[in-house]
């Protein structure tokens, strides 16, 4: 079988701990911490924001990751290519 078409939604923690950051960083990560969860396709001109995903994106790996979390949120099938009918 083959699968067309699959997405998954992927959902990981990470704990990070005795950090030093700059004072513009610490704020940064705050104002975010604040506003509660963001998708990072949809970031805004929100220069705090920026500065905190870029940060974050630089400082997180998934092998820091720990209990992951996996969600199928759409699967297609591909159709056989041969010998299939539509009766």
């Amino acid at each position: 079988m083959k699968v067309k078409d699959l997405y998954v939604k992927v959902t990981y923690y990470v704990g990070l701990s005795d950090v030093e950051v700059s004072e513009e960083l610490y704020e940064a990560l705050q104002h975010m911490a604040e506003c509660g969860e963001i998708n990072c396709n949809l970031v805004t001109l929100d220069k705090q924001i920026d500065t905190a995903i870029e940060w974050l994106g630089d400082n997180i790996q998934e092998t820091d990751a720990h209990n992951w979390e996996y969600e199928i949120t759409n699967m297609e099938d591909c159709e056989h290519e041969q010998g299939k009918t539509d009766d």
